[in-house]
């Protein structure tokens, strides 16, 4: 019995040594507002309609006649490893009407706003109308190379110069603030773009690592799904001919969701109109 007393007292500090010094938010809190940085996340919409043999190919943002280009996938509360999801207890379980309205432009299909609200929006802290805001005006504040924009064919670049070409036509960011994820196939699959509390851009946490997030230097974008050889959209018409031929607005499959958009976004002055596959630099 005092062999055991004496091994007691060392074995107990030693455990509450390893708990002091475990990271903050090692047990994942999953409190509102508990973070430390955004992760905004630009998917390549071609790549996803193409994953998992096309298993998304009745998914609304995969039609034809809606030409994405990089979407919204989230913007995502982090830790500095790890993160927090399904914060939202008592929380509106659906996004508003208007705000779907408002940002359908960033984030291509209504499930997936309700999605990303519920998982990773309630951990924000922000309201629901607050958490889009921001998300849409992060979105509109990165300039896309317009090498990347209305790709007819596959596009092969390596992460290097992908990242050199977003920093270039970004210089607001650093090459801390951006990550590239492609899948296994080597098909680019996601930008990460860091951001802190606050909207500014932050170098991005251990959940963007680099070498993890892509193991092959060469990733492939395949091209946008409905645009044609002249770079205008299948069964619109080109943006050459028709300066509106971008503004979604035009389609029959959208105007439900752009009736809304000629009018000012109210939301904390954070809305503003701009085109449907991001801002070209």
């Amino acid at each position: 019995m005092t062999l055991h007393r004496s091994l007691a007292a060392p074995l107990l500090a030693a455990v509450l040594a390893l708990f002091a010094t475990a990271p903050t938010h090692a047990g994942f809190s999953d409190r509102p507002g508990d973070f430390d940085y955004y992760a905004l996340v630009l998917s390549w919409s071609p790549s996803f309609c193409l994953a998992q043999d096309g298993a998304h190919a009745s998914d609304p943002q995969c039609s034809a006649r809606r030409p994405y280009a990089f979407v919204v996938h989230g913007l995502w509360p982090q830790y500095d490893k790890g993160w927090p999801s399904n914060c939202g207890a008592g929380n509106e379980p659906r996004v508003p009407r208007q705000i779907v309205d408002d940002v359908i432009d960033a984030i291509p299909t209504e499930k997936l706003m309700n999605h990303e609200w519920q998982t990773h929006g309630t951990c924000s802290g922000l309201t629901v109308g607050n958490y889009f805001g921001l998300a849409r005006a992060l979105y509109k504040g990165i300039s896309i190379p317009p090498k990347y924009a209305n790709l007819t064919a596959p596009l092969e670049v390596t992460v290097p110069d992908l990242r050199s070409d977003l920093l270039r036509a970004n210089p607001q960011l650093q090459s801390s603030m951006i990550a590239v994820d492609c899948e296994s196939n080597g098909r680019l699959r996601e930008i990460h773009f860091c951001y802190a509390k606050d909207g500014k851009p932050a170098a991005c946490g251990r959940n963007e690592v680099q070498g993890k997030m892509c193991r092959t230097d060469l990733v492939t974008l395949p091209p946008v799904r409905g645009v044609g050889l002249n770079g205008g959209v299948a069964g619109v018409t080109s943006p050459s001919n028709n300066p509106s031929a971008n503004d979604q607005s035009s389609n029959p499959d959208n105007q439900a969701h752009y009736k809304k958009h000629h009018k000012k976004h109210w939301y904390n002055g954070i809305f503003q109109r701009g085109p449907l596959i991001g801002r070209a630099q």
